[in-house]
């Protein structure tokens, strides 16, 4: 019952931080067209991913992200599908760091993080896509555009990768007292 309290109480920390941290994303113009957002809102999703497993990576990215959205756009025809990313994140992130053994050195966790980025990058792409044709605006999702959201999600998650191993072992003191 304890460890279930833990596990709800990192996972509702998580999901605020989620939802502070994507607030501070920046969006840019891409030097080879497009915008791409860059937030780091998905180290919230990762490290409890990490902790407690793909379930609860998942249903922290889900509660992050759908209380973002809520926030920034309110409930729409796509705010179930803008939030899928998040899940995605935390359900394949999980399941490889489980693959790795929980490896938390830089270059093991660069696997889970590029492949959880890409599906990221994949399922926002598409996201973008049915978005576009529901609400009827133009968006550049292929080419350039893509080659620069690519780009950001390799970037990011090699950031993540960087200070994960760090923040995993400061956090598992703190969760551990």
């Amino acid at each position: 019952m304890q460890k279930n309290v833990k596990k709800l109480c990192l996972s509702a920390v998580l999901s605020a931080l989620y939802v502070g941290l994507d607030y501070l994303a920046v969006s840019v113009s891409a030097p080879f067209g497009g915008t791409v957002k860059l937030s780091l809102s998905g180290i919230a999703v990762i490290v409890i991913a990490a902790f407690c497993g793909p379930v609860w990576g998942a249903a922290t990215g889900f509660v992050g992200a759908f209380i973002g959205q809520m926030i920034t756009y309110g409930f729409t025809a796509t705010t179930l599908l803008w939030v899928m990313p998040a899940v995605l994140r935390g359900l394949v992130f999980g399941l490889l760091f489980i693959a790795i053994k929980r490896r938390v050195d830089f270059l093991w966790l660069l696997i889970p993080t590029l492949v959880s980025g890409a599906v990221v990058t994949i399922v926002n792409t598409i996201v973008m896509y049915i978005d576009a044709k529901i609400y009827h605006y133009p968006v550049a999702l292929f080419g350039a555009a893509l080659v620069s959201r690519i780009i950001a999600a390799v970037i990011t998650s090699i950031i993540f990768a960087l200070i994960l191993p760090e923040l995993l072992k400061y956090i598992k003191r703190i969760v551990k007292e």
